[in-house]
């Protein structure tokens, strides 16, 4: 271990000095052809590019030392309920058209018989999907309370855009139970009765928490550390015998730029949501 941590120290130090190594030289060049001709487009082009490096760092600092919640993850919206008398995990999006389930998770919990396949069509969003019918009335029981709702069934294979997401409550349905989407109780709010002229009550779904979600659906549970310890230190073995392999010290000075320029992009995915 102690010879492998001296390999990876020898490394990185002469990985990170011959890009500084470069980056000075490039500097330096850039630098003699402004002396000898203040217009040239490259070389303005370069420093004007350092410059606004410069102020994306300092952004980006500003943001860790003010506002580091900024850059964390954010966990999407789940609520726990039940249909048919069995759990699911459904995911809230207001911004979806229409709620969906798929096909896969109809069947299991005993509902596909009840897709009406007139409705069967095609959705357009982010992607595209495969609708196969509707089943016009299943009751989410929620907090106590079952609430109607109409499910636009799509095909597991090529519909919700990720294959771990069961269903998707969209705004059609949100609309009508007048649901409120409250962050600051962490929940969903509902209004039930109030019919006769009483005022309705309301109940409260939390949204769960990490340790309530799969790693499928951005949570906790089921992680193994060990195992993913293992697949990344396999990627990174990987990577570093393909950079081994792809030439001289200067194809790695242009390997060190990638993690930089592709590092604060998160995986997204939410679902896939419009219909």
């Amino acid at each position: 271990m102690a010879e492998i941590w001296r390999a990876e120290q020898m490394r990185g130090f002469t990985k990170s000095f011959l890009h500084l190594h470069g980056e000075r030289s490039r500097d330096d060049e850039m630098r003699r052809r402004l002396e000898a001709d203040p217009m040239d487009a490259e070389a303005n082009k370069h420093f004007g590019e350092k410059i606004r490096l410069s102020n994306v760092q300092a952004q980006y600092e500003r943001m860790m030392e003010e506002y580091p919640e900024s850059m964390g993850r954010v966990l999407m919206l789940y609520i726990a309920v039940e249909i048919n008398g069995k759990p699911l995990q459904v995911f809230v999006d207001s911004g979806a058209q229409s709620t969906i389930m798929s096909s896969e998770c109809a069947d299991r919990l005993g509902l596909l018989h009840l897709v009406d396949e007139r409705f069967e069509g095609v959705a357009v969003g982010v992607g595209t999907g495969k609708i196969l019918g509707r089943i016009h009335c299943v009751e989410f029981g929620i907090g106590g309370a079952l609430l109607p709702c109409t499910l636009t069934v799509m095909d597991s294979e090529q519909g919700l855009g990720d294959k771990n997401m069961d269903v998707l409550l969209g705004l059609d349905m949100l609309k009508r139970h007048r649901c409120r989407i409250d962050l600051g109780s962490n929940s969903l709010v509902i209004p039930v009765g109030g019919g006769g002229g009483a005022a309705p009550t309301t109940i409260e779904a939390p949204f769960l928490h990490e340790k309530d979600l799969d790693t499928a659906k951005g949570g906790t549970r089921g992680f193994d550390a060990e195992r993913e310890n293992a697949e990344l230190m396999a990627a990174r073995m990987k990577a570093e015998e393909e950079e081994d392999n792809g030439g001289d010290g200067a194809m790695d000075v242009d390997e060190d730029k990638k993690p930089a320029a592709a590092g604060g992009e998160e995986k997204k995915d939410d679902g896939g949501g419009s219909s």
